[in-house]
């Protein structure tokens, strides 16, 4: 059995707030299991698997705005990237949650805090949208 430990608090609440809302939009905590949807990728809908990738130049980014499960506007400032690309040099995180209603809403957008900025949104295994800003400072990426 192990010791117990104490818990850990992170430094800078404000830049976990991204990785912590996608692990309860993952997980669906508070919500009943749902069975994917047999809708097309262009009205998802209850049980559709909605993924939002992010993109940067930035590990750090101003902010991002989407739809939550439950159609909830939901935004969030400080935004970190948790995945780095070597060969081109961009910062990458997902959020992924299953939608609960019966006609989801699935823009996004991100507002980097470098000169390049992308959304896109899968719904199930389909992409259906992706925009790429660029910029001289703060681009901004609306997937619409």
């Amino acid at each position: 059995m192990e010791p117990e430990r104490a818990p850990m608090r992170p430094k800078n609440m404000t830049r976990t707030r991204l990785v912590v809302a996608g692990l309860i939009l993952i997980l669906g905590v508070g919500t009943p299991l749902a069975h994917p949807a047999q809708a097309g990728p262009r009205y998802p809908g209850t049980g559709d698997r909605i993924t939002v990738v992010l993109t940067s130049d930035r590990q750090y980014n101003s902010a991002v705005a989407w739809y939550d499960a439950h159609n909830r506007m939901r935004r969030q400032s400080d935004v970190p990237l948790n995945r780095f690309d070597k060969r081109t040099g961009l910062w990458s995180g997902s959020l992924v949650y299953t939608s609960r209603v019966r006609h989801q809403k699935i823009d996004t957008v991100l507002q980097s805090d470098g000169r390049f900025a992308r959304c896109a949104v899968w719904i199930n295994k389909t992409k259906v949208r992706e925009k790429t800003a660029r910029g001289p400072r703060y681009a901004t990426a609306y997937c619409h």
